[in-house]
């Protein structure tokens, strides 16, 4: 095929063939007494133009903004979606926290039942408890114990303990007024230890319920700061612990001075989260700023939330990464659509044209310009037909110029010239199998035809002799007298192919691929499968790891490989004992683990 070959247009596409028995025009006939379209019936083709024109712009548009609301919902959800597994972890991390000091705090209380506060004090190994319990409890900054007046008695950190009054502590007046359970205390740079802590504190158990002192255990915000930093997912994010009247008891990114957690969360997205009973919110941090998407949970009973603030702007970008992908994809529709309609268009206007001039001459012009229309079917359907075969025909000749250029540019011509003869071959046998599948495609037969065995075999060893890498080695032998074969030759190749690169595959640390063709007579009932009459039996033996019996039970079956995903379909195999059937024969595995594989391809011999 010729790479300049078109199909050639003739001119009456673009301008109207003059017939030669028609002499000079007569006047147009008048269109309001005619009702002939003449030169005014092109404006009627207007309106309808206009609409697709402003369709080929607008549906683009319409399916852009449906699939923006569509990705904005689904990356959101998502967002909130990997927000509820964090806040999940989060909540479980709290939750082990604050449920190992109450039960630290039950010890406590328990360890000093029915002793005095002088005796607590004078008691070193009260000190040693409180001292065991701090050291072994991760999360704790130390414990204390302090009287009804509220000044320490024992510490976990001193013995004796300092006397310090605790009055001014918010947790010792929270106890003081009622009957509390638990009490979660704000963040306060502690006494005498000068750190920074919150606390955890629990009235110590009396009789008669009148207060009588407290154990107080305190927690360092950098203990769940620490973890918070393992969890985030961009810098700008926020994840934060925080007490239920808003009060802030640790942060990610950490505050940088003890005065920092005094800001509370009331006025922020918490406060409206909780008004409004909700679990996930969208706000302005009043601390920095930034708008996040919050996801909050209470910790248990405890009065305390785990939030995890996602900074919108990362939720944007992913939204905008996946808008662009359509855009660009309604951006090609639109232009594609414009296109069609400016070329259809265009169409219509120059026939519109031939039609007002056609029209524009006498009544005996009719038969004429009828056949006028037909011819210009005819050549816009010739046109298309030549704008694919010279594109198919550029396809064909760039292939054919790229296998030329490389016979040019190698220093053994002729070694290439023969491998690049096999390429060709090749590429014939690719056509062949193109129309098969356009056959399938159409639900026709599959061509068959009868080859030479011998001479398809010699084919495919001579083109997979190198090209099984360097350490795989290929013998191959065929004997003289090969039958004849009915079938398609290229799926013949195909499953050679196959077959040969499945018994590389099977050997990873390399060895030799033995191929064996040779002409049989089979007596009845020899081989399972087969009729008596002569026969080719293709033999492909490998040195490599062999099945055991369960895989070689299901070795024919379609799509059943051990190979790596990606490295293989499972059809190999199936697709040879199909041929083989179809070719009047069989195929045969035998195989052991540690002793290889042989396969034998039967086909039986066909008349020429």
């Amino acid at each position: 095929m010729n790479a300049h070959s078109q199909t050639s247009v003739p001119s009456s596409l673009s301008e109207p063939a003059r017939p030669a028995e028609i002499a000079e025009p007569s006047p147009a006939p008048d269109v309001s007494r005619s009702g002939e379209p003449g030169i005014a019936g092109l404006g009627s083709a207007r309106p309808g133009f206009a609409a697709l024109w402003a369709a080929a712009i607008l549906v683009p548009l319409a399916l852009f903004l449906a699939a923006a609301a569509w990705t904005w919902r689904a990356t959101e959800q998502d967002a909130q979606n990997r927000l509820a597994r964090t806040v999940g972890m989060l909540h479980e991390h709290a939750l082990r926290a604050f449920e190992t000091q109450e039960a630290v705090l039950e010890a406590v209380d328990l360890r000093v039942s029915g002793l005095s506060w002088d005796e607590i004090a004078s008691s070193r190994p009260v000190h040693e408890f409180l001292a065991a319990l701090a050291s072994r409890t991760a999360p704790s900054g130390g414990m204390i114990l302090a009287d009804a007046s509220a000044r320490t008695r024992a510490a976990s950190y001193q013995f004796p303990a300092p006397l310090i009054d605790l009055a001014d502590r918010d947790y010792v007046a929270a106890h003081r007024k009622s009957r509390l359970g638990l009490y979660v205390g704000a963040v306060i740079l502690s006494r005498p230890q000068n750190t920074t802590v919150f606390s955890v504190s629990r009235r110590r158990s009396a009789e008669e319920g009148h207060f009588d002192g407290l154990a107080v255990s305190s927690f360092k915000p950098g203990y769940f700061e620490d973890f918070y930093r393992t969890v985030t997912e961009s810098p700008d994010d926020v994840v934060a612990l925080v007490r239920d009247d808003g009060a802030l008891l640790a942060r990610m990114p950490a505050p940088s001075d003890p005065e920092s957690y005094r800001s509370r969360l009331e006025s922020g997205p918490l406060a409206a989260a909780r008004e409004q009973g909700l679990a996930v919110a969208r706000g302005r941090s009043p601390l920095d700023g930034r708008e996040r998407l919050y996801h909050f949970q209470k910790v248990g009973a405890y009065p305390v939330f785990v939030v995890y603030g996602l900074d919108a702007a990362v939720v944007r970008g992913a939204w905008l990464r996946q808008l662009a992908v359509v855009g660009i994809t309604c951006g090609l529709a639109a232009v594609l659509l414009l296109t069609f309609i400016g070329q259809a268009h265009a169409a219509v206007r120059r026939e519109s044209a031939a039609l007002a001039a056609a029209r524009a001459e006498a009544e005996r012009r009719t038969e004429t310009e009828a056949r006028l229309r037909h011819a210009q079917r005819i050549d816009a359907l010739g046109q298309i037909v030549g704008g694919v075969a010279h594109d198919f025909n550029n396809v064909v000749m760039s292939v054919m110029a790229g296998v030329r250029t490389i016979e040019k540019r190698i220093d053994d011509p002729s070694q290439i010239r023969r491998i690049t003869g096999l390429i060709l071959a090749a590429a014939e046998r690719g056509g062949r199998l193109t129309s098969r599948m356009l056959a399938f495609a159409r639900r026709e037969d599959a061509r068959t035809e009868v080859f030479a065995v011998g001479d398809a075999m010699r084919g495919v060893c001579e083109l997979l002799e190198g090209t099984l890498g360097s350490a795989t080695r290929l013998t191959w032998s065929l004997t003289d007298g090969l039958a004849l074969a009915r079938g398609d030759q290229a799926e013949f190749e195909s499953v050679i192919v196959n077959l040969v690169v499945n018994a590389r595959d099977a050997m990873p640390g390399g060895g030799t691929v033995t191929v064996t063709a040779e002409p049989v007579a089979v007596a009845e009932d020899e081989v399972e499968g087969l009729e008596a009459g002569s026969y080719a039996r293709i033999t492909v033996a490998d040195e490599g790891t062999g099945m055991d019996e369960a895989t070689l039970a299901r070795a024919g079956e379609a799509f059943f490989t051990t190979k790596e995903p990606g490295k293989g379909t499972g059809l190999g195999l199936a697709m040879a004992i199909a041929f083989a059937k179809q070719a009047g024969g069989t195929l045969t595995i035998a195989s052991a683990p540690g002793e290889g594989t042989t396969v034998i391809f039967w086909l039986a011999a066909a008349e020429a």
